[in-house]
C-alpha cells in the first residue's frame, strides 16, 4: 500500500516508540475507510516488488538504485523492516522530487528495465503481461505522488510479508 498521511497521524506516527506500534498504526491506516473514501490509499499487490526493482538496480535492496526513484517504495525511511511487514516512509518535501522522477519514465523505459531483471532473482518468470500490469500500478503510483506533492503530504509504504 502507498498511503498520504495527513500532519496529524504523521504526528502519531513520529511519536511512536514501539517498532510494532508503527506496523500496526500503519495497517490500521491501510484498511481506514475515510483514507480510501478521500483516495489516501492506493493498494499495490505483489506490483510494488516488481516496481522496486525496476526502478533501482534489479533487487529489494532498499539502499540500491539512486534517489529519488529508489524513495518511491522501499528506500524512503525505514520505519519498520521485520519478517511480517515493513513501513517507510517518503517525507513531504522529497515526494515532489519522486513525483518529477516519476514523470520522465515512458512505458520503453520500463520495459527495458523490466527485461532487464534476472528471472531467478525476480521469482517468476519475465511476461508482458507482468509488464503490462506493473505499467498500469506504475502509473497509479505516479498520480499518487504527484497529489502527494500538491498536498504536501508525506507517503507511507507498507507491505506485509507472507511467512
Amino acid at each position: 500500500f502507498h498511503i498520504l498521511l495527513n500532519r496529524e497521524d504523521s504526528k502519531k506516527l513520529f511519536g511512536y516508540r514501539e517498532p510494532e506500534q508503527i506496523r500496526d498504526f500503519s495497517r490500521q491506516l491501510s484498511r481506514s475507510q475515510d483514507y480510501r473514501k478521500r483516495g489516501r490509499v492506493l493498494e499495490l499487490g505483489t506490483t510494488w516488488d516488481t516496481l522496486h526493482r525496476c526502478l533501482t538496480d534489479g533487487t529489494l535492496d532498499p539502499n540500491a538504485g539512486d534517489p529519488p526513484l529508489n524513495q518511491c517504495f522501499l528506500g524512503g525511511r525505514s520505519m519498520y523492516d521485520r519478517e511480517d511487514a515493513i513501513v517507510s516512509l517518503v517525507r513531504p518535501d522529497m515526494a515532489p522530487y519522486v513525483a518529477e522522477a516519476l514523470g520522465d519514465i515512458k512505458f520503453e523505459d520500463l520495459r527495458k528495465k523490466y527485461f532487464a531483471l534476472d528471472p531467478a532473482a525476480y521469482g517468476h518468470p519475465l511476461h508482458e503481461k507482468d509488464l503490462e500490469k506493473a505499467w498500469i500500478v506504475f502509473q497509479q503510483v505516479r498520480t499518487f505522488y504527484e497529489f502527494a506533492s500538491e498536498d504536501l503530504s508525506a507517503v507511507l509504504f507498507f507491505a506485509e510479508r507472507k511467512g
